[in-house]
């Protein structure tokens, strides 16, 4: 008798999305979903990886996992001049064709994972080597990396790695399984964040007792 099939499985860029995902998904109350079995996994080839090679990376997991999440940063995908839906819904044709239908869905993060490091949050304050997010934040306008009416940082990677050179630290997967085990999951304006809420949401609803 076969085992039931698993309830997710992401095929993340690289292990900074990896431990970005892990991380979330350990704290379904935190994005309003039920407990999820999932399994995770990342790309050798990295964001060109997840664009290219989706279909046949998840192919073999098609009768396992119930549903199929593929996550990448637009910047470095190799298709820079197209837009974040127009990536995404070439990726997801792909996984439709290849037997996924509706099961899967494709997140693409514009510019980059680093977008959604800056929440106003004590613990990424913490996180980055920092007193408050408002001395950060401060350092960050001083310095050219925050313009004063930007929501945050127009080049968040670089912003990133400016604070924590300042603080003699360096970026790591685990830091960015941190800041996803411990920052607000509903306080994200990216668009790809709320899409990914969202699928999630429908796909994994809280049960009703």
């Amino acid at each position: 008798m076969s085992s039931r099939p698993r309830d997710l499985h992401v095929l993340a860029a690289d292990a900074d999305m990896l431990q970005t995902m892990k991380g979330m998904l350990d704290r379904p109350r935190n994005l309003n979903i039920r407990q999820v079995d999932y399994t995770i996994d990342r790309h050798v080839d990295r964001d060109a990886g997840r664009r290219m090679a989706a279909t046949a990376h998840l192919r073999s997991l098609l009768k396992t996992h119930q549903h199929a999440i593929v996550i990448f940063d637009k910047d470095g995908c190799g298709r820079e001049n197209a837009s974040r839906q127009e990536i995404q819904e070439d990726v997801e044709l792909d996984l439709r064709r290849s037997g996924w239908g509706t099961r899967a869905k494709a997140i693409v993060i514009e510019p980059e994972l680093e977008t959604w490091v800056w929440r106003e949050s004590p613990h990424v304050a913490d996180a980055l080597g920092w007193s408050s997010y408002a001395e950060l934040k401060s350092w960050l306008a001083d310095r050219g990396h925050w313009p004063s009416q930007a929501t945050k940082p127009p080049d968040p990677k670089s912003a990133m790695r400016a604070a924590l050179r300042e603080k003699r630290q360096r970026s790591s997967a685990a830091l960015f399984g941190t800041l996803a085990g411990r920052v607000s999951l509903r306080r994200c304006q990216c668009p790809a964040f709320a899409e990914l809420l969202e699928t999630l949401g429908g796909w994994f609803p809280v049960e009703q007792r």
